[in-house]
């Protein structure tokens, strides 16, 4: 079967398989670099508490943008809304919290801990920060808007990274923020 097929038969399966190759990516890319990825990440209860606790800031952006009834993001909403409600369709259960751990651990690992990680080396944190949330943002790009969210979010992810040096908080906080973001476009109509 190619990609194509794969994608348009089986859009969760090309989902989940996309967003987990790019753990063993990340791993490659960081190896490459000489970036110890594996031993960015703290396994600590407080690694845990600080990824649920940074999680709780980008949902109250994304309420806010909900409250403020701009157009953008009712369009937006709807396209996201629409997507996953035809990706997650007869899904088995556990397929929300699946997608969102390998989206969370994969695209942190290689937004922040590899890209930001040797962008860091190469220039100061400001611009390392700024360039790896850019990328991020574009690696999101549904719309000029969504592009503008993803980087913002992008730039709080790799601020966080910086101050905490933890992968583990990061990557914790942005499958979080995607299981609750999903979960919510999935019950509401």
């Amino acid at each position: 079967m190619d990609l194509r097929r794969l994608v348009q038969r089986h859009p969760l399966r090309a989902a989940v398989i996309f967003q987990g190759a790019l753990i063993p990516l990340a791993l490659l890319l960081g190896a490459l670099l000489g970036i110890p990825l594996l031993g960015r990440f703290d396994w600590s209860f407080q690694a845990v508490l600080g990824g649920v606790l940074v999680t709780v800031p980008m949902l109250g952006f994304l309420a806010l943008l909900a409250g403020s009834g701009l157009r953008a993001y009712r369009v937006l909403e709807s396209q996201v809304r629409g997507f996953l409600q035809s990706l997650f369709r007869g899904a088995p259960v556990g397929s929300v919290a699946l997608l969102a751990l390998l989206a969370g651990f994969g695209e942190e690992m290689l937004v922040r801990g590899v890209l930001q990680g040797w962008l860091t080396e190469q220039m100061p944190v400001a611009w390392a920060i700024l360039l790896a949330a850019v990328v991020f943002g574009l690696a999101h790009y549904l719309s000029g808007f969504y592009f503008l969210f993803a980087t913002v979010i992008g730039i709080y992810l790799g601020v966080v990274y910086h101050v905490t040096g933890n992968l583990l908080v990061v990557s914790l906080a942005h499958a979080l923020y995607d299981w609750v973001v999903i979960r919510i476009y999935l019950r509401s109509r």
